[in-house]
Parts: structure tokens; sequence; C-alpha cells
């Protein structure tokens, strides 16, 4: 086993794909240190910056003292502490859905929703750039699965006339697309849902908190709130802290909670996540000034990158993509960027397609004005050193 896993990890190395950990700690919302050098930090999905914001820290401290430092259970025995009660009805008011579930991760949250409720006869259509936990999901589904191109009603519409099963059918998108930072069409999906009467489901993670006029989502983006069949997102990126939920009909939550594996054989989140996603929570449901911020955030870093020529593709909020194209080019433009101060991750396959290697940047709300700049002039720097600007 050994020296077969050795090989792989060789051709891995070959191609350019090797991938390590570079351990970290932060120093405040938008640095950290690695290796002994401090770094500006260009790939958090912290977004709002309230990873440590004082009250989220001091509800994640209140619960230690209250609650100790872990569940130590199942929800399904006794894992179900009342913080969790009164997480899930927050979470499921602010989205607009009648009721809640956490899961302990967005990637369990996914296996639980698609492996379970699709079952044999049905039909899930996927956009081909779904995320890995949907895509894994699927695999795990006993459904027929049918992938339409990114972003493109008309091809899921012509694939629905072929294979769609009335009352047994599937669509499954992201909101806003983890790696290419673009948004889906959701309201040509959900008129398309009105026409073939399938059940959409929404995968909200890198929308939560952003998007809409008062932040909850994509969905209010498009004025769709609480729309969806099925909605899940999660308060580990723009929430800062940890976990997942999906949100439903009563019905649906309650068949996921005698039937989701990922939700019934896991131990539960420990008490200082669920005080910390309230706190969270309830800072930006009341204040709009966080998303506010990271607007203008937003608008900063992408104007200057848009005016010194980088073709940011169609995305849409704090993801930026600045595809390079090689695996190994990809790393040499990383390696450039950390050499100046700049923290953050060539993306190569198999996370996005081949030949779209890439450095994902993220914009936070914990940046400063001058940070931002000195950011542009690096990577404007090394875009011209790859010939990509």
């Amino acid at each position: 086993m050994k020296d077969r896993l050795a090989s792989m990890l060789d051709e891995i190395r070959g191609q350019g794909n090797y991938r390590s950990i570079r351990y970290v700690r932060p120093l405040c919302p938008a640095t950290v240190v690695h290796g002994g050098r401090e770094y500006l930090n260009l790939c958090s999905n912290s977004y709002l910056s309230l990873h440590l914001h004082p009250a989220v820290m001091a509800a994640a401290r209140s619960a230690v003292d209250e609650y100790g430092t872990g569940t130590c259970s199942s929800r399904s025995v006794s894992g179900s502490i009342d913080l969790y009660e009164r997480l899930e009805a927050s979470v499921a008011r602010y989205k607009g859905y009648r009721k809640g579930l956490i899961f302990p991760t967005g990637y369990m949250a996914n296996i639980g929703i698609v492996s379970t409720i699709p079952g044999k006869g049905d039909v899930i259509f996927s956009d081909e750039l779904n995320h890995s936990s949907l895509i894994d999901a699927m695999r795990l589904s006993h459904a027929k699965k049918v992938i339409y191109r990114h972003r493109n009603p008309e091809d899921l519409e012509r694939k629905l006339k072929r294979h769609a099963v009335p009352g047994r059918s599937f669509v499954i998108t992201e909101s806003i697309f983890s790696m290419d930072g673009d948004m889906a069409p959701l309201a040509d999906i959900m008129e398309l849902r009105d026409r073939y009467g399938f059940c959409a489901v929404v995968d909200d993670a890198h929308g939560t908190g952003i998007f809409g006029r008062k932040g909850s989502g994509v969905e209010e983006h498009w004025g769709l709130k609480g729309k969806a069949d099925i909605h899940m997102a999660t308060f580990g990126k723009a929430m800062g802290s940890f976990g997942a939920f999906v949100l439903s009909d009563p019905v649906v939550i309650e068949y996921l909670i005698n039937r989701a594996r990922t939700f019934m054989y896991t131990t539960a989140l420990p008490p200082a996540a669920l005080a910390a996603s309230q706190a969270a929570l309830e800072l930006v449901a009341g204040d709009l000034t966080f998303k506010e911020d990271l607007w203008r955030n937003i608008d900063h870093m992408r104007s200057g990158l848009l005016s010194a020529g980088f073709d940011l593709k169609q995305s849409v909020g704090p993801i930026v993509p600045i595809v390079v194209g090689r695996d190994d080019d990809a790393v040499k433009m990383q390696k450039m960027l950390m050499k100046k101060g700049f923290f953050l991750q060539a993306i190569r396959p198999p996370t996005v397609p081949t030949g779209t290697s890439r450095l994902r940047l993220t914009v936070v709300r914990g940046f400063s004005r001058e940070q931002m700049d000195s950011a542009i002039e690096a990577i404007t720097e090394a875009g011209r050193k790859m010939k990509l600007i």
C-alpha cells in the first residue's frame, strides 16, 4: 500500500498538483503569521471578518463556561442542547423558511440532503461546476444524474424535456460558485420549476450574509427569499463561526432527522460554535453596516484589478478568480505573491477543470484601503510577469 501511495504522490507532484498544509496563526481579521512572517490573508472565507469580532468571541467563551467544551453525543441521543433550538429557529426566520436543521459542516449537510431525499426512480439535474460536496452526494444517491452546462438555463430546459420525471426531479445549484465567484440564474431556474415541477435545491454557502438588500443571501437578491424547496448554507464563511444548516418545509426536516446518516451518526457541534453563530447572526441581521463595509472593499478591489487589465470572468462579490491556466504557472504566481507578503493558494485540478488553474482571491471587510492597494499593486506586477495582462 505505502509503495503504491508513494508512486501516486510522485505522479501528483509531476502534474504540479501536489498539496501541502500551511499552518497559520491569525493576528487580526486581515493578517496571519506563517513560518514566523506576517502575511495579508487573501484567501479567507470570513467575508464579514466576524471570526474575531468581540461579541462573537464573548458568546463562545460564555457558552464554554455554561455548557462545557463539547456535547459528546450525536444529536439523536443527547447532543441537541437548547442552543440548537434557538439557532435553528433564528436562521430559518432570517432566511424566510419554516424550519431549520443544523449539521456539523456544509459538506455533511449536502451529503445528507442529496444522498437521502432523491432516491431510486428520481432524477437529479446538476450544474456542471457544482461543489465537490454536491458531486459526492450525487454519487451516493440512487437517483439518475444529469449534468447541465454551467449557469445555462436553456441547456437545463433541454435536459428537463428529455429526462425529467414528473414529481421526481431535482435541480441542484450553488447560488455563488465557490471557485468562480459567479452567480446562478436563480430567477430562470425558479421559472423553470414552475413549468416543470421539479424540486429546487440551493446551496447558498457563499451568498449568506452578503447578497440581498438585507444580506440574507442570493435568493433575496433575486426577490426569491424562502422560495427554494431545500436551502443549505453555512455559518463557517460570512458568519465567521462553524457549522451548516438546511432549511425547508417541516416534513423535509423531519425526514432528514430520521434518515440522513450525516445527521444521525456524528457528534453534535460544540456549544461554543453554536453560541458564536447565534451572536454573528444577530449582528448581521441587525446591522447592515457589516455588509455595506464589505461591499465597499469588494468594489475597490475589483475596480483596481479590472483597471489593471485582469479578466475576472463573470464573478461578482468577494470571490475574485484570476485564471492563470497551467498548474505550474498558477503555483509560480502564488509563490511570487507569497514572497511579497500575500498569503493565498493556487487552486488546481481536481478542484477546478484542467487548464483553468487559478489564484482564488477573497475580499473581506477587515481589509484597510492601504492593504488592498498594496495587494492590487503586487498582483498587477505578478500578472505582468506571467503575461496575464
